[in-house]
């Protein structure tokens, strides 16, 4: 089965574009194929500054860094993509348990169209960066690991369940459901700790109601889960125990009360040679969201002092 061609539908552009306004920065999209999928891109700031590339969480996409954009654009040319099956780019019919070494694929061949780009990642962004990174010491001048997989002795307890042959299967089923506007504000709930927080919030949850309503794209999110959950044992997908390795300047960026651990966040800053954390008090996983004021602080500050001494 050949991918679908690129979501251009005039709602979710719309959507997004209503965020990108909202926010008061003006983006170029791109389309065109990379690893044979067609994908889908913004870009702002100017083109002659250093690379920075955004990789969204799972069920995220780029218009949903609508609050870091302005800010980073202003000293860096900001690239935020869709992963595969996110936004506007492509579901791909991949074999599922070779999901994520597509998307690692897909990943290398993007990131060559750019010199030494900085790599910020949220959740599945900040694990993809991290993979990417560990296993082909790629010209990158740097990570920003924001709420990150990865980060951790193995991957959370609902992204093991489902390679599990009962739960998995239920799990698979609830993916498949559509979304409604209910269940979103439920899942935003359980992600931040003040969902409030988020600026221009109901444009947010329109955009997020409005990616996550393609048809496949939560059988994918499953399947990108399922392909982790299988995999995580194997070297070439685990990072924990190699951050040592990692000896480019890092940030961590930890929501304090991210059901990820803060605990790996703070092992992993101790063991990596050039690592920073940056705990954002009161935010949870979406913690880039709930505080970008402080976030943008942050990564405004750690750049400056890394990069432009």
């Amino acid at each position: 089965m050949a991918p679908e061609a690129p979501v251009t539908t005039s709602r979710l552009r719309a959507a997004g574009d209503a965020l990108y306004r909202a926010a008061g920065i003006q983006v170029e999209h791109h389309e065109d194929e990379v690893a044979g999928l067609p994908t889908h891109w913004v870009t702002a700031g100017r083109a002659d500054s250093p690379h920075a590339v955004l990789l969204h969480g799972s069920g995220g996409s780029a218009a949903l860094w609508y609050p870091t954009l302005s800010a980073l654009a202003a000293r860096r040319h900001v690239i935020a993509v869709d992963m595969p099956g996110h936004g506007e780019t492509s579901i791909p019919a991949w074999p599922s348990p070779g999901t994520m070494e597509r998307m690692l694929e897909w990943l290398a061949e993007f990131l060559d169209r750019f010199d030494w780009p900085l790599l910020v990642g949220h959740s599945l962004g900040g694990y993809m960066s991290l993979l990417h990174f560990a296993r082909l010491r790629p010209n990158v001048a740097g990570l920003v690991l924001v709420d990150a997989g990865g980060v951790g002795p193995r991957p959370p307890g609902f992204v093991m369940a489902t390679r599990h042959p009962v739960l998995g299967a239920l799990l698979g089923l609830a993916a498949g459901a559509r979304p409604t506007r209910r269940r979103m504000e439920r899942t935003i709930r359980r992600l931040s700790v003040d969902p409030y927080r988020i600026p221009h919030g109901q444009l947010a949850l329109d955009y997020a109601l409005e990616t996550a309503s393609r048809p496949g794209a939560g059988r994918f999110q499953f399947e990108v889960y399922r392909s982790v959950a299988i995999h995580e044992a194997e070297p070439g997908y685990k990072v924990w125990g190699r951050l040592h390795e990692i000896s480019s300047p890092t940030l961590l960026v930890w929501g304090e009360r991210d059901y990820f651990p803060l605990s790996y966040a703070q092992q992993a800053a101790r063991e990596m040679p050039a690592a920073r954390l940056e705990v954002l008090p009161s935010t949870g996983h979406l913690s880039y969201l709930e505080d970008p004021e402080k976030f943008n602080e942050v990564l405004g500050g750690w750049i400056q002092a890394t990069y432009e001494k």
